[in-house]
């Protein structure tokens, strides 16, 4: 058993070989200078889910999966069109200086066991965020990180927020308004950002 830096638990092998694997799937596409910094509280539980994980085909993803990958790409302003590829869209995401991170790198289930995680997580992911993401602007796209605005409140990375809450990502709202999410995202962000004189 070792300890997994992204997760906080004792894990197994297999374990840090997916963590290494995601992490190096998302290094591939991180912006050099990241303007913002979309941070989800835990990714999906299936290797074929994964954020950063190009699918070639979209049966590839699960639907909930390909949903949320259209919306966290066009927070960038880019619309995934039926024909495009996914990593036409991911190298799209990063030339707009967008990456999506995640409070607690590893998959985590069930529920109570993410809310422990992000709990540990919290002074973890301010010093992440600050000494190696370093974005301009940092918006938080789950409910379950309304415990760590105190944290980046204090910090000098300016945090965009929906009106003092986090943005509800859409898997949070799916049934109700997934669609559209990237977009209105898009739309809050070019609100909220300062404009320069």
């Amino acid at each position: 058993m070792a300890f997994c830096d992204g997760c906080g638990s004792q894990v197994d092998d297999a374990h840090i070989r997916r963590r290494i694997e995601r992490l190096e799937l998302s290094t591939r596409f991180r912006p050099i200078h990241i303007q913002v910094l979309l941070m989800d509280s835990v990714p999906l539980g299936r290797t074929e889910d994964y954020f950063y994980r190009a699918a070639s085909s979209p049966d590839q993803r699960s639907t909930s999966s390909r949903d949320y990958f259209n919306e966290i790409v066009k927070c960038s302003g880019f619309i995934v069109g039926p024909g495009t590829s996914e990593e036409i869209a991911l190298a799209e995401f990063q030339h707009r200086g967008f990456y999506l991170a995640y409070a607690v790198e590893c998959p985590v289930e069930p529920a109570e066991e993410s809310a422990a995680a992000l709990e540990r997580a919290g002074p973890t992911v301010l010093q992440r965020v600050e000494k190696s993401y370093k974005p301009k602007y940092i918006a938080l796209i789950s409910a379950s990180l309304t415990k760590v605005i105190p944290l980046f409140e204090r910090s000098e990375i300016r945090l965009l927020l929906n009106y003092g809450k986090p943005f509800m990502s859409p898997l949070e709202t799916a049934g109700t308004h997934p669609a559209g999410f990237g977009v209105s995202l898009s739309d809050q962000f070019a609100a909220q950002r300062p404009r320069s004189t």
